[in-house]
């Protein structure tokens, strides 16, 4: 499939030649004359000049001249090209210059405009020759105004030695053209797929990625992805080979899951040798391009990123977390009384949970009952970053204090101190050498039927850890622990010995840790033996009167 068969197939049609002004003699695939004469200009860029491009950037620096002096407003009418058995042919109508701008290193029309062009450096033209010659074999010709040009070497002596230049052989003509025409040749059928890819790579709206406009301004803009896949070898950012893109400067630098396009104009990485973003860059072109939204942009963007919506940095220096992002998209939906009544009565079960250190005990441990309560209250919630409070949304630990979700402990009452006599005398007889021959934790009541723990403990992590005679190592001291009322009942022994033990055990490590794990396996396997003095104390337990 040639390159207009595929952009027709998908969407995009440009028109090509009329025949009667191509440049291209049937006799031949030179553009420039065959006759002597004209003049040679060394470019003083010596052919072994240390650098390597692909064919991909070669062809694109190619295409970005034409794409700059057209602008992405006429690109699709004024931009042509033509394929003639192995070569390509670039116009673009309307647009003419003067060759001086080809042959100095640095010499740009664009360099003055930031914002307005693809291109910066000046070199494009020249190097992107260099590589097509010297690294694929390949001959660029190009004509405008009374001019045309070929791209030819020159042998230069510098002190007695001999090297190779990159130059131009050019002929002025009588005939004034209007236009700009590019010849490359030969092209293979893989060059032409990677042209393809070239094509895509910019930005205009016709762009057969490109879906739904979300907003755009003369400085940035915001596009759903279409459903059209991209080529291979599309740019993308490491590891982040997703449906988003990037454009920066009018050309896809990035890529990132969500099926977004964002396009910030006057972004630059003032960096020749950087062919593509990191992902710190796509966040930062992201974080430069909302600040610009108003609210229904911000909004709908925020909408498709819903999955970031409860995101924090999880470094000191996370340059990949998309939390600012998020947090300034809330800001300016919540700007808007308009906006923000109409995102809480589609969003109505958001509930903010603001960032929590597990090295903040009290917090951290807030934040877990809180998030044990909801999950059994059954309540429809969605927890979001802080950057939603602006809307006016819940704290999470607020409604689950409002319920009394909360274990809050308090001293046991006469029968219930009982019944813990005989819990922490047991767990003497049987457990002095898996918890050590200290004291006991004092044990206490979880005030509250809405609270979702049965027991919980309260912890402090000791500087050295001890060794028990069972062989576990203490790690936490547990100043107390505290089970839930309702245990302490008749029919109840058993629940309330494995909640009381459980809660212990919590002086070997957390929930998940393999240390409470083990620590667990050794009490149940010590109680299991001894199952007939077990038996004695829940006879006991169930002799005390109601």
């Amino acid at each position: 499939m040639n390159l207009f068969d595929f952009l027709l197939i998908n969407g995009v049609e440009s028109p090509q030649f009329d025949k009667s002004q191509n440049i291209m003699n049937e006799q031949r695939k030179v553009i420039c004359h065959e006759e002597t004469g004209g003049k040679r200009i060394p470019l003083n860029l010596i052919y072994d000049y240390p650098v390597k491009w692909s064919k991909y950037k070669v062809l694109r620096d190619f295409l970005q001249n034409f794409y700059d002096a057209i602008g992405y407003h006429e690109w699709i009418s004024r931009f042509s090209y033509e394929l003639n058995g192995d070569s390509l042919i670039f116009k673009a109508a309307g647009v003419d210059f003067s060759y001086d701008w080809l042959v100095h290193i640095g010499a740009s029309t664009k360099r003055e405009e930031t914002g307005k062009y693809a291109g910066y450096f000046g070199e494009g033209f020249k190097i992107a020759s260099l590589c097509a010659m010297r690294d694929f074999g390949w001959s660029i010709e190009i004509a405008s105004r009374n001019w045309e040009l070929t791209v030819v070497t020159e042998k230069l002596n510098v002190d007695d030695r001999y090297l190779t230049s990159l130059a131009y052989q050019i002929w002025e003509n009588r005939e004034i053209r209007h236009d700009t025409v590019l010849c490359i040749y030969p092209l293979t059928h893989r060059d032409i797929s990677s042209l393809q890819t070239v094509f895509l790579s910019f930005f205009y709206e016709e762009n057969i990625l490109f879906g739904k406009k979300i907003w755009s301004s003369s400085k940035a803009a915001i596009f759903l992805r279409s459903e059209q896949p991209k080529p291979d070898n599309y740019p993308s950012t490491y590891d982040q080979t997703g449906a988003g893109i990037i454009f920066s400067c009018y050309q896809a630098m990035g890529s990132f899951k969500y099926p977004l396009i964002f396009c910030l104009h006057d972004y630059r990485l003032n960096d020749r040798e950087r062919s593509g973003f990191y992902m710190m860059d796509v966040i930062s072109a992201i974080e430069k391009t909302v600040a610009l939204l108003p609210p229904e942009a911000a909004a709908a963007v925020l909408n498709v990123i819903k999955d970031q919506w409860n995101a924090y940095p999880q470094k000191k220096y996370d340059f990949e977390s998309w939390y600012s992002i998020v947090q300034r998209l809330a800001e300016i939906v919540a700007r808007s009384d308009k906006h923000k009544a109409a995102w809480i009565q589609k969003h109505p079960e958001l509930i903010v949970a603001p960032r929590v250190k597990k090295s903040d005990i009290e917090k951290f441990n807030r934040r877990r009952q809180a998030l044990a309560w909801i999950e059994t209250a059954g309540i429809r919630y969605r927890l979001v970053q802080d950057g939603f409070s602006l809307f006016g949304y819940p704290v999470l630990e607020d409604i689950c204090s409002k319920h009394d979700g909360f274990c809050v402990a308090q001293n046991p009452t006469e029968k219930e101190a009982d019944r813990i006599q005989l819990l922490q005398s047991l767990t003497s007889i049987l457990m002095t050498d898996v918890f050590g021959g200290d004291a006991l934790s004092p044990c206490r009541i979880i005030q509250g039927d809405m609270a979702a723990w049965q027991g919980m403990a309260s912890c402090i992590r000791l500087k050295k850890s001890i060794r028990t005679p069972s062989g576990l190592y203490i790690r936490y001291r547990l100043p107390y622990i505290a089970i839930k009322s309702h245990l302490l009942t008749r029919d109840k022994f058993g629940e309330a010995l494995s909640t009381y033990l459980h809660e212990m055990a919590h002086m070997f490590g957390g929930d998940r840790s393999s240390s409470f794990s083990n620590a667990l396996t050794v009490i149940m396997g010590v109680i299991s033996a001894n199952s007939v003095l077990t038996g004695e104390f829940q006879k006991k337990w169930e002799a005390i009167p109601p």
